[in-house]
């Protein structure tokens, strides 16, 4: 009797610790190092940066009339020493602040009349890199897989579409002063400075 009770006691210690090897949690290093995909979540990336990094260098923008005076003056080194790009190539993004009046508020944007410029500030075709890209914090070769790249831009596109956006086209109406900051997208090759489409990733009524 005795015998067979040890012998029942010895199997449920094995089989538990059977079950213990086969069943436990590793680090995250672990699994990453074994092939295991984590997905990546743009939403929360973009959520961590907005405020602390992403705003903090559209500080430093550059006041967009001085930009668009440069530009015309000598748009090459202006591409060069004002611009980010992804690569080789014609695109360029540029971060701008200013203060306007506003002209006209119309269905898909807002006109504004800043100094001797018409700046088109977009409220609805928010589509683009030109927000991620103007910043120069975000870099292609910092991430593996494009989609994840390319799904940060869609995430900062739809937290300016939902965040930005709408308290400021519930107020703003014509003769409103209005500050912001925001990302231009430029093509050296056809540049046209004609009534620039500003992507804000903050606009506020001043007056």
């Amino acid at each position: 009797m005795m015998n067979k009770g040890l012998k029942y006691f010895a199997g449920v210690v094995i089989a538990g610790l059977v079950i213990y090897n086969s069943v436990y949690f590793r680090p995250l290093d672990e699994k990453l190092a074994e092939g295991d995909e984590v997905a990546f979540d743009a939403r929360s990336f973009v959520d961590g940066i907005w405020s602390t990094d992403l705003l903090a260098v559209y500080d430093s923008a550059t006041d967009v009339t001085t930009l668009l005076n440069e530009l015309r003056e000598d748009p090459a080194s202006t591409f060069t020493d004002k611009g980010q790009a992804l690569g080789i190539g014609n695109i360029g993004y540029f971060k701008v602040q200013g203060e306007g009046t506003v002209l006209s508020v119309n269905e898909n944007n807002v006109l504004l009349q800043v100094g001797g410029e018409i700046i088109e500030i977009e409220t609805e075709f928010i589509f683009g890199n030109a927000v991620r890209d103007a910043s120069g914090l975000i870099k292609v070769n910092d991430y593996d897989e494009t989609a994840d790249f390319n799904s940060i831009s869609e995430s900062i596109n739809d937290k300016i579409r939902k965040d930005v956006v709408p308290d400021f086209r519930a107020g703003v109406k014509q003769g409103n002063k209005v500050r912001f900051k925001g990302a231009l997208e430029l093509n050296k090759a056809h540049l046209n400075l004609s009534q620039p489409e500003v992507i804000p990733v903050s606009i506020q009524i001043i007056q």
